[in-house]
């Protein structure tokens, strides 16, 4: 049984980066044949219309670069530092679990349930079956 309290993330998967990125509510846009993605910091979801007619200025951006992504940010958002590490650390926190999820099920294991704790922390528990032969 394997028990995350902290996991360091390294992120490879744009798919799932994106899907973390949607289910966060951040609008992204994609440059360089997708191997960037800028998330504009103004965090507020009245902005997403008129959000990207300046998209350079006010960012976080993923930069693809040797199979995996460096976060890159603009002076003005890293001075709103607690806003950007508490974006960072929900990124990190739901990029680690959709991967790990991903790769479970990509390797034949059976989510089976889903507990609670006392804590709000989940616990997974994760099946799979080996036919062996006698």
């Amino acid at each position: 049984m394997s028990h995350y309290t902290s996991i360091k993330t390294k992120y490879t998967n744009p798919v799932i980066l994106k899907k973390v990125i949607n289910k966060l509510g951040h609008p992204y846009v994609e440059h360089n044949f997708n191997k960037n993605i800028e998330i504009p910091m103004h965090f507020s979801k009245t902005l997403k219309s008129k959000i990207y007619e300046n998209s350079n200025d006010n960012y976080l951006s993923f930069e693809l670069r040797d199979l995996s992504y460096n976060i890159i940010t603009d002076s003005q958002s890293w001075t709103q530092k607690e806003k950007t590490n508490v974006f960072l650390k929900k990124i990190e926190l739901n990029y680690g679990y959709s991967e790990t999820i991903a790769q479970a099920l990509e390797l034949g294991f059976i989510r089976s349930k889903v507990l609670t704790t006392n804590k709000n922390n989940n616990r997974f528990i994760f099946q799979r079956y080996v036919e062996t032969k006698r």
